[in-house]
């Protein structure tokens, strides 16, 4: 390390590292299993203690890509693709850290995020509203370019379980691309989920949850996740405007009549939101899920953006009884009495209110008179629809008719926060993306020109070893500070190896891994 570079503050004595770790090998050698309890959280925050930055002089850092934006390692971990604010796509040999291609305009404008599919090929998504798929043997040019967002793509995942390519743009859509089936001129994909407001989505590893990030405050958990019934299963449900009702305690009977959503009952696509945060958080910038499907750590600013915090959410499912008395009723205020002549000129306003052109009426008419839901029976038969917050129309009024007990129900959110931190509020503007490590023990996250490593506990401790009864604050196992020349953006563990990326808005690239 050079000169310039602060001393890293750790945790856990470093004396005598190097023989424990020397014994460690020499155990696992003999293949001895008499461990003592806690033997591997005591290994692993040896490791984790001693991470340094090594010197990689086959890395290029000087030409001008802007900003690193994201990472991905391959799946064997021996490939290391990075994308950058320039349009660029950096492959390196992760053994060497050699770079060995770069691609220059692989888009037409800043690229946002990189999945591997598999060990040959991957995916990125750019700001150009386009996705793009890439085969590492032959980069001169992308196997295919996929259209279907209208705003920036910032997400890509992966669904093993439908094999599907799962993605997220700024639109508000998720859309599901299946790779197999295409058309003559592009891949087949379906609209799966759209919200106001998207920032960022994500699946768990076993494809069983996606988890959603806003620009209002809080996520969205959809359990039991079935892709094939997600666009049908939330049709019309607006996830916006049934936290406005459990932020202002009134009741919109177009929000009541997806209390259905919530239930614990459902087998696919239930809705869950999560909305406790150590501070005031309105945008969720990033987030990103435990390789055990455990967690979810995200960050966040304030409405001011002058504060940024980094939260982890236990995403598991709960006891039902937990959801027992998770909701409330909220007491109907009965208007007052007027008289005949006034009732006859009384109407009230809605602000949803608006006349439908014929072919969009009739088009509405069609698709939800086929839906399979009971509210949607008795459609009014005249061009004029409204919103439902004002007053009740005639679906509504059969739907809690049949159903009395949702009229005046909210669901409330239980309370999931177990870990938190505060950041430092640099870089603005620009997204930092934290990560975990492939054991889920640590998360490293971006620190002005620097990581700091982050554990549950000052053991080291798995997460199932240490939750919390209340949310307590992240331990910092290592700061490794001012190893960039700008702001720290993006960073990455390989999924084989203890070894570590991070990129910042000074085209930077730095490798870190224990030195023992």
């Amino acid at each position: 390390m050079t000169s310039t570079t602060s001393t890293p503050n750790r945790i856990g004595s470093t004396t005598n590292s190097h023989l424990c770790f020397l014994k460690h090998l020499e155990t696992r050698r003999f293949g001895l299993k008499e461990y003592k309890t806690g033997y591997d959280d005591l290994v692993a925050l040896k490791l984790y203690s001693n991470f340094y930055e090594y010197s990689a002089k086959n890395t290029e850092c000087d030409l001008n890509y802007g900003g690193i934006f994201n990472f991905e390692f391959s799946l064997d971990g021996k490939l290391l693709v990075a994308v950058c604010e320039g349009k660029q796509i950096l492959l390196f040999d992760a053994a060497n850290q050699k770079l060995v291609h770069t691609v220059e305009n692989a888009h037409q404008n800043c690229v946002n995020c990189v999945r591997f599919l598999n060990n040959r090929h991957f995916a990125t998504c750019s700001d150009d509203t386009s996705i793009r798929l890439w085969d590492v043997r032959n980069m001169k040019y992308s196997m295919r370019t996929l259209h279907g967002h209208s705003n920036w793509v910032k997400n890509i995942e992966w669904s093993e379980k439908d094999n599907v390519m799962v993605t997220s743009a700024f639109d508000g859509s998720v859309y599901a691309w299946n790779l197999k089936s295409h058309t003559e001129n592009n891949m087949l994909y379906d609209k799966v989920f759209l919200m106001n407001g998207l920032m960022r989505m994500k699946l768990t590893q076993d494809g069983t949850k996606m988890v959603i990030s806003t620009t209002n405050g809080y996520m969205i958990i959809i359990h039991d996740l079935n892709l094939k019934t997600l666009a049908t299963d939330l049709r019309s449900f607006r996830p916006n405007l049934y936290r406005l009702m459990q932020i202002s305690d009134q009741c919109f009977p177009v929000g009541t009549i997806y209390n259905y959503l919530f239930s614990t009952t459902r087998k696919r696509n239930r809705i869950e939101f999560i909305d406790d945060f150590p501070n005031e958080a309105a945008v969720i910038s990033s987030l990103q899920i435990h390789p055990h499907g455990w967690c979810a750590v995200s960050r966040n600013l304030n409405e001011e953006e002058n504060e940024e915090w980094t939260c982890v959410h236990d995403i598991q499912a709960r006891d039902p009884k937990d959801y027992e008395n998770a909701f409330s009723h909220i007491e109907e205020e009965i208007p007052e009495q007027l008289d005949p002549e006034e009732l006859n000129n009384h109407r009230p306003t809605d602000l949803w209110m608006g006349y439908l052109s014929l072919d969009e009426y009739s088009n509405r008419h069609r698709d939800l008179t086929n839906s399979a839901h009971d509210v949607w029976e008795n459609l009014p038969s005249m061009g004029i629809l409204n919103s439902g917050l004002i007053g009740l129309n005639s679906s509504y009024s059969v739907y809690f008719t049949q159903h009395p007990e949702h009229r005046n129900k909210i669901v409330r959110n239980l309370p999931r926060m177990t870990h938190f931190i505060k950041e430092q509020n640099v870089g603005k503007g620009y997204i930092k993306e934290p990560c975990f490590s492939n054991d889920g023990r640590i998360i490293c996250s971006p620190s002005n020109k620097g990581i700091r490593l982050l554990a549950f506990n000052e053991k080291c401790q798995e997460l199932s070893m240490c939750v919390p009864d209340n949310p307590r604050q992240l331990k910092t196992v290592v700061e490794l500070q001012d190893y960039h020349k700008d702001v720290v953006v993006s960073c990455k563990f390989s999924p084989n190896h203890y070894q570590l990326v991070s990129g910042c808005l000074g085209s930077e690239i730095k490798w870190y891994r224990p030195i023992l």
